[in-house]
């Protein structure tokens, strides 16, 4: 009996030791939590690194990544640009696609830059690419590229056909492969020239196949692009159309353009939303009830400014309901769109990036909308009239709005805000 009590209190002591032992390690633990900062609440403004000899970067794609950090693509030294930087805004590595050729035409240097970037299964990321010059004697095209965990290219595809293709988005498919969507640039106004394109490559970036739609005119292009629960696709931008005061010669009176296609890119539904002027649409995001949210921009009238437009669609591209930013006397020159989208982790708050434009200086803006009826709830001016504006909005670790903005004569900054669009440190 006392051999048992005396044996009693030294398992008491050892389990009290490891006990003390866990605890610490527990703590350990949750300092290195602290440490990593994963989803520390906060906002700021921040410089990104500007290289003298490469100039101030570009941007056009912004991501979440799992491991407290995001991604990033646009342009440095008219080539492609990528960058990962941590959640308080500070660059990871950064590298520009030095490979790829700069575009040289009868107008001097062009440029090629990053659309779009998407993360992929294997660690890596899949960027699509577009250039700028749509002059013939650039016969300059776009590229999908493939990147490892650290940047580093595995492989690069150039679009095929015999006429510059751009790429305007890219995401990997829920099988793994990559689909990528854009225009064609055609070198006068042509009828029936199907210059929106969408296409599927293998993991090793072999084409599998490539479709072309559109067709009244010649300017369609699809911006934007997501995968349905089914395995089928739904992409959007916009759609030339003639109308009672110009034929296809004339370039810009445009539908905002909503095209749903099966696993290979059959065509199943399309509509095409809009009146006899400008519209189109530059993003979009599922909302996960059946209806999808689409950042766009609309011209009311002939004589009327362009206005941002926030619509929610059906599956079949239906409206269901819509924003259109309200007119304001003497701004017949204003160009106002919207161009990102993202839904907040409360799911019922959409919010919107793009700008307001005077006619000659812009600003760079975020709104917010209900996801259910589509009523604004705020918006925000991030820089000064003439500042400018940049590409590339994501959800942050903390719940707040990481984006890209412009401040110091239209230098690039990161801004990460609450989940509210409100700077809390300056």
């Amino acid at each position: 009996m006392n051999f048992y009590s005396s044996n009693s209190k030294y398992v008491f002591i050892i389990f009290l030791v490891l006990f003390i032992y866990w605890a610490c390690d527990d703590n350990t633990a949750n300092d290195l939590t602290e440490i990593n900062n994963c989803g520390i609440e906060t906002t700021f403004i921040k410089e990104i690194d500007n290289i003298d000899s490469l100039g101030n970067a570009s941007s056009s794609d912004l991501k979440m990544l799992n491991d407290c950090s995001y991604i990033a693509v646009g342009d440095r030294s008219s080539r492609p640009w990528i960058t990962k930087f941590n959640e308080i805004g500070e660059e990871i590595w950064s590298k520009t696609f030095d490979e790829i050729p700069i575009p040289q035409g009868n107008y001097g240097p062009g440029l090629i830059y990053a659309t779009a970037i998407d993360k992929t299964n294997d660690g890596g990321y899949v960027i699509s690419c577009a250039t700028t010059d749509n002059h013939p004697s650039y016969n300059a095209t776009g590229r999908i590229i493939k990147v490892d965990s650290l940047g580093t290219t595995e492989w690069i595809r150039k679009f095929p056909g015999n006429r510059a293709h751009h790429g305007r988005d890219v995401i990997q498919t829920m099988e793994g492969d990559y689909l990528v969507v854009g225009s064609w640039y055609t070198s006068s106004a042509v009828t029936n020239e199907k210059s929106a394109f969408m296409a599927r490559y293998d993991v090793d970036g072999t084409l599998i196949w490539i479709e072309r739609f559109g067709g009244e005119c010649d300017e369609d292009v699809f911006y934007s692009v997501i995968q349905k629960p089914d395995g089928g696709f739904i992409a959007v931008g916009k759609f030339e159309h003639e109308s009672s005061d110009y034929n296809c010669d004339f370039y810009g009176y445009t539908d905002l353009w909503f095209v749903s296609t099966d696993s290979e890119g059959q065509l199943l539904e399309e509509t095409k939303t809009g009146g006899a002027y400008w519209e189109s649409a530059y993003d979009i995001i599922d909302l996960g009830d059946g209806t999808y949210g689409l950042a766009g921009k609309k011209r009311h009238e002939k004589r009327k400014p362009i206005n941002a437009w926030y619509i929610k669609m059906d599956g079949s591209g239906n409206v269901i309901s819509e924003w259109n930013e309200p007119d304001y006397v003497n701004s017949s020159g204003r160009n106002d769109v919207l161009y990102g989208l993202i839904l907040l982790p409360d799911k019922q708050t959409i919010v919107t990036m793009g700008q307001k434009t005077d006619g000659s200086n812009s600003s760079q803006y975020l709104w917010a909308f209900n996801a259910i009826t589509s009523e604004e709830i705020w918006n925000i001016n991030y820089n000064d009239p003439g500042e400018g504006y940049a590409l590339g909005i994501s959800n942050a670790h903390d719940g707040g709005i990481i984006f890209f903005g412009k401040k110091d004569n239209g230098r690039l900054k990161i801004f990460k805000t609450d989940m509210d669009g409100l700077l809390l440190e300056l």
